[in-house]
């Protein structure tokens, strides 16, 4: 499942994977700056500097967040 998360500062849109350990990752895409923590479903998530491609080398890089 996919969540949007808007954010102030910019336009652009970045693919982000909240990953808590061998749970699934949840994939949100993010609107704007890339923030160092997002709050999703009641839990902080802290930007770990990390990132993937998701197959596509066309496209962006997929930010990865895991629980503070």
């Amino acid at each position: 499942m996919s969540y949007v998360h808007d954010n102030p500062g910019g336009t652009e849109a970045h693919g982000v994977d909240l990953i808590d350990g061998d749970a699934p990752a949840v994939r949100i895409l993010v609107h704007g700056d890339l923030p160092t923590t997002i709050e999703h479903e009641g839990r902080t998530w802290l930007a770990t500097g990390d990132a993937h491609d998701d197959g596509d080398p066309s496209a962006p890089p997929i930010a990865i967040y895991r629980p503070v």
